[in-house]
């Protein structure tokens, strides 16, 4: 365990504007997080890879689908495997944000930041995972705006309710699969066949199954995986642009460039610049 302990403060990784941080990030063996402390509330998941949480004394497992819930007083280290690194989204913010949120739309739950460690690692279902989806796009806004962070942090309870109230007609296994591994960069610079021959269906059983459960199409989320891998490689590598373009399976560079811009609000160039550093 590390007996040095940084201590982080929010106003050395937010612009003048901004209300949060918000970064997607590879994490492997090489480039692990510092053994830190902060001055903010933080929120993480981990969206594929595996590798482990040095957290207040402990050593966690971390894998796919689950959210991890931080306070200031935390001290904490995320590492990813070399074989397999992780790939998360962290969101950091100032913790009166979250005072204020609580106090004003459900002041009678529990405050979910102050329960025990055990209880600050919420397991994300498939349904949760969509919602996550749905927020880490919202909140890679440019200008990181305070309506994108209340939203997010409104929703944190519902996040916690997910499992206990799936009920209905849960996402089918084989299409949670297919959604899963198509985030990989050596499936999804296949299109749209690949999705389908990942799920094991046709392609229009597959089409509308994608517009009932994840409510888009396929093609919208293939390039979303495309889109992702792409922000990631270009916060935390030097490669050419064309390059990660070429990787995505695509090889039209305006229309990378559209979809890029359609995903994220700006150009690959412009965030690149503004969204290299990290907590």
């Amino acid at each position: 365990m590390p007996t040095a302990c940084a201590h982080f403060k929010l106003a050395d990784f937010v612009r003048p504007g901004e209300c949060y941080h918000f970064a997607r990030m590879e994490l492997s063996e090489d480039n692990a997080a510092r053994y830190h402390d902060h001055d903010y509330h933080e929120v993480f998941w981990v969206e594929r890879g595996r590798g482990e949480h040095r957290f207040n004394g402990q050593v966690l497992a971390l894998e796919a689908g689950s959210l991890h819930l931080i306070r200031p007083t935390d001290r904490h280290r995320v590492q990813g495997e070399a074989a397999t690194p992780l790939i998360i989204v962290n969101v950091a913010f100032p913790s009166r944000s979250w005072v204020e949120v609580r106090k004003r739309y459900f002041p009678k739950e529990p405050d979910w930041f102050e329960q025990p460690s055990a209880r600050r690692v919420w397991p994300a279902d498939a349904r949760a995972q969509t919602m996550l989806t749905h927020w880490a796009e919202r909140l890679a806004t440019p200008g990181r705006p305070r309506v994108a962070l209340d939203g997010f942090l409104m929703e944190l309870p519902q996040l916690r309710h997910e499992r206990a109230s799936e009920g209905g007609n849960p996402m089918p296994e084989w299409l949670a699969h297919a959604r899963r591994q198509i985030a990989q960069s050596e499936h999804f610079s296949g299109g749209t066949p690949a999705l389908a021959r990942l799920a094991g269906r046709s392609p229009s059983h597959v089409a509308r199954a994608t517009v009932r459960w994840l409510r888009q199409t396929p093609t919208e989320l293939v390039n979303r995986a495309r889109m992702d891998f792409s922000a990631q490689q270009l916060t935390a590598t030097e490669r050419p642009i064309l390059e990660i373009a070429l990787d995505c399976g695509l090889t039209n560079l305006s229309h990378f460039y559209a979809l890029f811009r359609q995903r994220f609000g700006v150009s690959p160039q412009r965030y690149r610049r503004r969204f290299r550093r990290i907590v």
